[in-house]
């Protein structure tokens, strides 16, 4: 596929060569197999499954010995789900490079990189239209009108991007919605009433009425939406979302890789939906007033703590506001219980400060003028000084803040830094349906996707969290066993789990959903044999930094016949200890 100045400007960029190389998520895919390629004892390339088109949806495995990986405890990294952040590709892709060179991470965790795992979003035209970025190539009838795709956004003004159109003084069967901020006139804002703000413009995406139903560019091409289309509080009601719950074969491609991939133990996903920078409200819930939102209250700490770590890491200070509801990140965390972050790696940066205002040249000064002293006969009295009146003091009015405080920094730091390159200008248009319109605003992409020469840093950043995680990660060990004779033959057996890693094994939405992977307790000894105690004991999940669960068992047994008492738990692996008698072996014996 060949790459047009169009489709640059569509993804943010202008028509003047960028400041680095632009990386395609095609570019970056090629770089992830030359990566693999040169790493074959390290890493290794599959197709997991294909998108609604065809395209392959691949994932890559990071591990010290790469025939090792799936029997050590696994991260997992997502990206490309959202077709306006074309860049998460390139970052998923830098980030697993800057992993093979930490042995120390790759040494005890495998990473799994999912670098596009919505395909369709980039390849043939979606890149070129603001309204399918974050959806598939399955078509879907929006105006349920019985056609499909038949009225998508056009670039009627051929200035080569997608914007808006604004209509002044509509017609009464077209009522206004909008006026020009007083604040920043390029932006619109709704009206105010309680400063008596009159609406003006109706607004429009910049398109067509081609189907002639009377509505402007509102039957896009495609698609699903893959970041709605996951069970966990999906919006069925959204036409984006799909029919059904993982109706869609990226979701299902998606599901099916965590299934059988039971050792991952902590996500990172690149996408619209940010809980680093800022987390998420506790304490909101759905309409059964029972399930939380976004985070359950008892894992607020946890999140506190690694989105502190991720701004630290990042420099990320700031965030959109976006709904989770179907999202994959929704999904791993609650029905999963995987510790899933979500990030949408790059917020608004700060403008650079205006250079200061040159000091006014000072005022020529005037050489005083000697006047000779005049003589006469009588001294003339000097006339009495009269105050001149003082000129009225005009009051200063404090000028009034956009009502979009986020899209006014996005406007400064376009102006200041990039050209001016992120908002097209309001211009005159002849509609042919709609009449005299303007067409502009914000380039598509220019505030969700990072300038090209930002993905190194972002890479790295991504690369040293997951390497945080894998630091962090929880680890399930047995301590503490003892054996004690209370009665001929009857022995007393004590024992307790302890999770010596700072993550917990399972976050508090999965515990209650009963959705983890479970830690099982058990004794070799026959049942009949056990006297008090259960011979297997299944634990839904230890919090993290120290959790542990106490055993107690009564065992009926010669002293002679050893029993075998197991921890396991999948991501980490079996510990096991041997007791014979009051003679204990210490559980040191970790079995993949």
């Amino acid at each position: 596929m060949i790459f047009t100045t169009l489709t640059l400007l569509t993804l943010g960029l202008a028509a003047d060569p960028p400041a680095a190389p632009l990386i395609t998520p095609r570019d970056a895919l090629a770089q992830a197999h030359t990566l693999v390629d040169s790493n074959r004892t390290r890493a290794s390339i599959v197709t997991i499954g294909k998108s609604w088109s065809g395209q392959p949806i691949e994932a890559i495995a990071l591990s010290e010995n790469i025939l090792d990986a799936d029997k050590k405890p696994a991260i997992l990294l997502v990206s490309g789900l959202d077709g306006s952040r074309p860049s998460s590709v390139a970052i998923a892709v830098a980030s697993a490079k800057k992993l093979l060179e930490k042995p120390e991470i790759l040494r005890g965790t495998t990473v799994y990189v999912i670098p596009c795992a919505n395909p369709d979003a980039y390849w043939g035209t979606s890149i070129e239209t603001d309204g399918r970025a974050n959806r598939n190539a399955r078509p879907v009838d929006e105006d349920r009108d019985g056609h499909v795709d038949e009225d998508p956004p056009r670039d009627i003004n051929g200035d080569g991007a997608i914007t808006m159109m604004r209509r002044l003084n509509p017609p009464a069967n077209d009522p206004p919605t909008h006026l020009q901020d007083p604040g920043e006139p390029r932006l619109m804002r709704t009206p105010d009433a309680a400063k008596d703000q009159r609406a003006t413009y109706s607004m429009y995406t910049e398109g067509l009425d081609s189907d002639h139903d009377g509505l402007i560019a509102e039957d896009d091409v495609g698609g699903v939406d893959i970041d709605r289309n996951f069970p966990h509080r999906w919006p069925e009601f959204n036409p984006t979302a799909g029919q059904f719950q993982l109706s869609e074969p990226e979701s299902q491609a998606l599901v099916k890789f965590v299934l059988e991939h039971p050792r991952i133990i902590g996500a990172l996903v690149i996408g619209r939906w940010d809980n680093v920078v800022k987390t998420p409200d506790s304490k909101g819930r759905d309409i059964t007033g029972k399930t939380p939102l976004a985070l359950d209250p008892g894992d607020t700490a946890t999140w506190e703590e690694m989105g502190r770590k991720w701004r630290e890491l990042s420099g990320q200070s700031r965030s959109t506001e976006c709904d989770p509801s179907g999202s994959l990140a929704l999904w791993l965390y609650a029905q999963r219980g995987i510790p899933t972050f979500a990030t949408q790696a790059w917020g608004r940066p700060d403008p650079s400060p205006l250079p200061p205002t040159p000091a006014a040249p000072a005022a020529p000064v005037t050489p005083a003028v000697t006047t000779p002293a005049v003589t006469t006969a009588e001294p003339v009295p000097a006339a009495p000084a009269v105050a001149a009146p003082a000129a009225p003091i005009a009051p200063v009015k404090t000028p009034e803040k956009p009502a979009d405080e986020d899209a006014a920094g996005w406007l400064t730091w376009s102006d200041r830094d990039q050209g001016s390159r992120g908002f097209l200008p309001w211009t005159s248009f002849n509609h042919p349906t709609l009449g005299p319109v303007e067409i502009g605003g914000f380039r598509f992409g220019f505030r969700t996707d990072p300038p090209p020469s930002e993905i190194p840093k972002l890479g790295d950043a991504v690369a040293a969290f997951l390497g945080e995680l894998a630091t962090r990660q929880p680890k399930v060990s047995l301590r503490n066993v003892t054996s004690r004779m209370t009665a001929p033959g009857i022995y007393e057996v004590e024992a307790e789990i302890v999770n010596d890693g700072w993550l917990p094994t399972v976050t508090e939405m999965g515990r209650t959903n009963h959705q983890p992977v479970p830690i099982i307790v058990r004794l070799s000894t026959p049942k009949d044999r056990i006297l008090s105690g259960q011979r297997v004991n299944i634990v839904d999940g230890l919090a993290g930094a120290g959790g542990r669960k106490s055993f107690r068992w009564l065992i009926q047994t010669p002293s002679s016949e050893p029993i075998i008492l197991e921890a396991t738990w999948k991501p980490s692996g079996i510990y096991r200890a041997s007791i014979s008698g009051e003679k204990v072996t210490l559980p040191t014996e970790v079995i993949p």
